[in-house]
């Protein structure tokens, strides 16, 4: 039996610590382990631009520093 590799993409989903807050216009989210910082209509609004801003910063950490992030498990 021949091995294959199998190539394709995982989302894993890793907690994140964010502080959320009601402003006059809006809801305001911090993540203080990444510098992100959003705004939104609504705390759910608010909540759902964290999550993305967040994707985008870590991918953008990812393709930064290819090697390590390639690293092979024997």
């Amino acid at each position: 039996m021949t091995s294959q590799i199998v190539n394709l993409q995982v989302a894993a989903s890793i907690p994140i610590e964010c502080d959320f807050w009601p402003e006059d216009d809006g809801w305001k989210g911090l993540c203080k382990s990444l510098p992100v910082t959003v705004g939104g209509s609504s705390f759910e609004d608010a909540k759902k631009n964290m999550a993305s801003e967040l994707q985008a910063q870590i991918e953008g950490i990812l393709r930064e520093h290819p090697k390590r992030s390639a690293r092979r498990i024997a």
